[in-house]
């Protein structure tokens, strides 16, 4: 027997959801996340609906999970720190942006820009040039690049990213700067703009490969160490990762291009709402979300979410490919613009993990519901 199971890791609870494929069978579990580990609550939580319905950990054969990790490391950020090599000239790339301001007509008086994911002291300009039919006008100097990234390794970067102009139309000189780390340091996590966003408007696409490093280290140890400690437990089943489209995506590529699945928690819950409201006659609806982290709100039209191809979570990233947008109405740790403000000078007063732990035990009586109690 086939079973499939679903898990959504929130900022106060882990859900889990256990469906039979031939029966229609449902089991399901609510225990209290646990945010310094969230592979910790999910084990719970696997252990827990295992034995109370009786299925054997290998019976699993699938399992589908959207999780909240990359988000979270964006909106508390608590994400790594990055080094930028771009071509030279290209430095301030990350600075310069858009001229576009939030708000009314005097928007810009009171907005406060939000500092870019690399700082200019660990961004460092390669010698290279491609021409915008893609044709090579420098090469790429390797002595130099050598020099930057032992500079930049020295100094402290967690995960490096290349983003080059007009690589989107030959990729060559960010694939040979990647080399070049990876002969320096191998395994070192480099991004390369070419391979998570290959369209012109270097902005989007260096903030794009940017973000990605930003998350990267956090939610790759997590994928990882989640896969494995499924496999101790005997769950046999492929691992996949929600996508930002409600879609799913191998442990693989979760953990190289985790920006694919920036909004994994919040598109789950999406078409979650709308699979419900769909069978109970209602294609026009406003979906709801709320987490222990933030609360979502997505518009539905005859029957389908609404598909986009950038969202702002939380610098106005261009997300790569198709993604369900959501509306953040709340952050957690912060009310109105003084919480924004923390926020963005990287001072975000986020929930202690005993605080989560016990708000959970007083809603749900140690993670179990009215139902199950």
């Amino acid at each position: 027997m086939a079973y499939r199971l679903g898990v959504d890791v929130g900022g106060t609870f882990t859900d889990l959801l256990l469906l039979h494929d031939e029966s229609g069978d449902l089991h399901r579990v609510k225990t209290p996340s646990t945010p310094t580990d969230p592979s910790e609550g999910v084990l719970v939580g696997v252990r827990r609906i295992c034995e109370e319905s009786g299925v054997a950990p290998a019976d699993i054969a699938y399992v589908m999970h959207g999780t909240t990790v990359a988000t979270n490391a964006m909106l508390e950020a608590k994400g790594a720190r990055v080094g930028l090599i771009t071509t030279q000239g290209f430095g301030q790339i990350l600075h310069l942006a858009r001229s576009q301001t939030p708000g009314p007509l005097a928007g810009w008086i009171i907005m406060i820009k939000p500092d870019p994911p690399a700082a200019l002291e660990d961004t460092r300009e390669a010698k290279e040039r491609m021409s915008a039919q893609g044709g090579v006008v420098e090469p790429v100097d390797r002595e130099q690049v050598t020099a930057i990234v032992r500079d930049l390794v020295d100094s402290g970067v967690e995960t490096l990213t290349v983003s080059l102009i007009n690589s989107y139309t030959n990729p060559a000189h960010e694939r040979e700067i990647r080399e070049v780390i990876h002969e320096l340091h191998p395994g070192f996590p480099v991004t390369i703009s070419s391979d998570v966003l290959p369209e012109f408007r270097e902005y989007e696409r260096t903030l794009t490969a940017c973000m990605n490093s930003y998350v990267r280290p956090k939610v790759e140890a997590y994928v990882k160490n989640l896969e494995s400690s499924l496999e101790k437990i005997g769950v046999g089943g492929e691992l996949n990762i929600l996508r930002s489209d409600a879609g799913l995506m191998s442990v693989a590529v979760a953990s190289e291009n985790p920006i694919y699945g920036i909004l994994s928690g919040p598109s789950g819950g999406v078409a979650g709402a709308l699979y419900i409201a769909r069978r109970a006659g209602y294609d026009n609806v406003l979906t709801f979300d709320m987490g222990g982290t933030s609360t979502d709100v997505a518009l539905c039209q005859n029957g389908q979410p609404t598909i986009e191809r950038q969202t702002e979570i939380p610098y106005g990233l261009g997300l790569p490919g198709e993604v369900i947008p959501v509306t953040r109405l709340l952050r957690q740790g912060g009310r109105g613009a003084d919480g924004d403000r923390r926020k963005r000078r990287g001072r975000a007063p986020t929930a202690a993990a005993a605080r989560r732990r016990d708000a959970a035990r007083r809603g749900c009586g140690q993670g179990r519901s009215a139902e199950d109690r």
